[in-house]
Parts: structure tokens; C-alpha cells; sequence
């Protein structure tokens, strides 16, 4: 019994004879109409013949392969040997732009259409008839993802505590030298305003004598606003240290 029966329409003859070029030159025996029916043979008893000598068909899969009423079947009689696929008696190869319908849709075609080379063409034959397509080398390993962030890492503070107080000081410390430097110059330039108005003259004479006395009126200003906030902030947290 020979390995393979080739099933074609006319107008893929020569994809035909390429495809049992391959198979022989690989070692499969083949039967083809092109090469083995001969004149004066039966044309049906030849082709019923090939169906029951070969193991497995091989379908050139095209628009005039599918439309054909005489390749019908011939593949069909090789579905009805193996309807499940279990055995892939039937071998679609598709060598023309086509899309096989009814019980033809499911079964797993070799594809050629779009082959880079005739050694492309040949490789995807060759490897689509072979039981199991295991590399000759080991299979690069894929990339690594990272692992995955646990529970108690994603609850951590975005910095250590160590730098989160000191973040919290220099903010503090930010916002009382902003508070206090406004209210001096605040009160410095009040008190300046008031001593040019009720004593222009001395203003005039000891501009740096008036510029101390408005710096002091507005530092004993400060003094007094700071005290007013501790105060408040201690009466609200009566536990809370003076000055803290």
C-alpha cells in the first residue's frame, strides 16, 4: 500500500506534480493521475483503485478544486474512512486564495498560498505531513514577567517614616517662617506709615532711627500674634506642651 493519493482538478496539475515531487523526494511513495493513469486504463476503476491503495489523501485545495464535481468525491470517500480526523487521512493543502465550506471547513489545511520560496513551500509541506513538529533546538525562553506586588507591599507608605516626618517638619517650619515674616513686615510698615504721618519731620531727619523703631513695633506685633496662637492652640489641646 502506497502513502499518498494525490486528489486534484485539472487547472492544479502542476501543483500537483510539484506536491508528489516533494513527497517522493522525501521518501513517500505516491499515486498521482498525471503520472499512473496511463491510456487505456479505466479512469473510475484507476481512481477507485488509488483510493483503496494509498493511506492518506492529499486535497490540492483551490476555487476549481471546491467547484469541481468529480473531485468531490474523491475526497469524500477518504472522509468517510475518517470522519473524526484521527488517523488525518484526509490532507488539505491549499495552494490558491480559497475557503473551504461544509464538512471541508474544519479540517486543517496546509497553507502555501503566500510561501516566501520554493524551499518555504517545501519546508511547510513537509513539516504539515509530519506527525509531530518538535525544534531541533531548545526553544528560547520567554521573557520573565515580575512578580506581582503582595498585599503588605502595595499598603506601604509611598516613603519611609523617616522622611515623611521630615517632610512634615520642613512644612511646619515653612509655613511659620512664611506666617511670622508677614506679620513683622506687616506691622513694620504700619508702624513706619504712622510715623510718617505724626512725625514727618523725624522720619525725614533719622530715616534709619524710623526704620529700627518700625522694625521693633513690628517684632513686639509678631510677639504678640505667636503668643495669641499658642495660647489658643493650648487652651483647644490642654495636653499639648507651650510652644510645641
Amino acid at each position: 500500500m502506497k502513502d499518498f493519493f494525490i486528489s486534484y482538478n485539472a487547472a492544479d496539475k502542476a501543483w500537483a506534480e510539484w506536491i508528489a515531487w516533494q513527497l517522493e523526494a522525501a521518501g513517500w511513495s505516491v499515486i498521482v493521475q498525471a503520472w499512473d493513469f496511463r491510456p487505456g486504463g479505466n479512469f473510475a476503476l484507476d481512481m477507485h483503485g488509488a483510493l483503496q491503495e494509498t493511506q492518506r489523501t492529499i486535497a490540492v485545495l483551490s476555487p476549481s478544486f471546491l467547484a469541481s464535481e468529480f473531485t468531490a468525491p474523491e475526497w469524500a470517500a477518504t472522509f468517510a474512512r475518517d470522519p473524526t480526523g484521527a488517523t488525518h487521512r484526509l490532507v488539505p493543502v491549499r495552494v490558491r486564495e480559497c475557503r473551504p465550506t461544509g464538512l471541508l471547513a474544519p479540517i486543517v489545511y496546509i497553507d502555501l498560498v503566500g510561501s516566501k520560496s520554493r524551499d518555504d513551500a517545501r519546508r511547510l509541506l513537509l513539516e504539515g505531513l509530519r506527525a509531530r513538529v518538535k525544534p531541533t533546538e531548545e526553544p528560547a525562553i520567554p521573557a520573565i514577567e515580575p512578580a506581582a506586588p503582595n498585599a503588605a507591599a502595595a499598603a506601604e507608605p509611598p516613603w519611609p517614616p523617616a522622611l515623611e516626618l521630615t517632610a512634615r517638619i520642613a512644612r511646619k517650619l515653612l509655613w511659620r517662617a512664611l506666617r511670622v515674616g508677614g506679620v513683622l513686615l506687616g506691622a513694620a510698615l504700619a508702624a513706619w506709615i504712622v510715623l510718617d504721618v505724626v512725625l514727618p519731620g523725624y522720619v525725614q531727619e533719622s530715616p534709619v532711627a524710623a526704620a529700627t523703631v518700625a522694625l521693633l513695633w513690628g517684632a513686639v506685633a509678631t510677639f504678640v500674634v505667636e503668643t495669641a496662637i499658642h495660647l489658643k492652640r493650648r487652651l483647644a489641646s490642654p495636653s499639648k506642651p507651650f510652644g510645641a
